[in-house]
């Protein structure tokens, strides 16, 4: 089980800044605002619900909340999975399910072969999968109206 590490990594809380109202490290969800930027302003729920304000940033700002608990490619199955299945596999192997489960954790080695099988394999749209899946990710985090771009694509399934 060489392959193992990487889930440990993965919920290191130093790949994100620290709230800019308490410093603290951030936990899922916590709110990214959509007007700061270019580096982005993120805030614990804490700080959000009392209405931090510093230098530009205002309360009335518009906000993405920001998580990967949520389903992309079928019931079951949230972004953070679907990220943690590919990374398991690109560390563990094509065909190592057993090892891919195990760094996975919340899934059973057929589950995740199943999925992937289904999902990233027997998909045309393969590799635009891959692609949008942050994307989706991103923009299905953004709670209140904000508008983002969405690439149309011409595949037809």
């Amino acid at each position: 089980h060489n392959c193992q590490l990487a889930s440990d990594l993965k919920d290191d809380p130093s790949d994100k800044p620290p709230c800019r109202g308490c410093s603290s490290n951030l936990v899922e969800p916590y709110i990214k605002c959509a007007e700061c930027g270019p580096s982005p302003f993120l805030l614990c729920l804490q700080c959000f619900t009392r209405g931090f304000e510093f230098k530009k940033h205002e309360s009335d700002h518009k906000y993405e909340i920001m998580t990967s608990d949520f389903p992309v490619l079928e019931p079951g199955w949230t972004a953070q999975e679907e990220m943690a299945v590919l990374e398991a596999v690109m560390d563990c192997g094509f065909g190592n399910w057993l090892d891919v489960a195990y760094q996975m954790r919340t899934k059973s080695k057929e589950e995740c072969e199943a999925h992937y099988m289904k999902n990233f394999i027997n998909n045309p749209l393969f590799s635009s999968t891959l692609l949008n899946l942050r994307q989706i990710e991103e923009a299905r985090t953004a709670v209140t109206a904000i508008p983002f771009k969405r690439h149309h694509t011409t595949n037809t399934i």
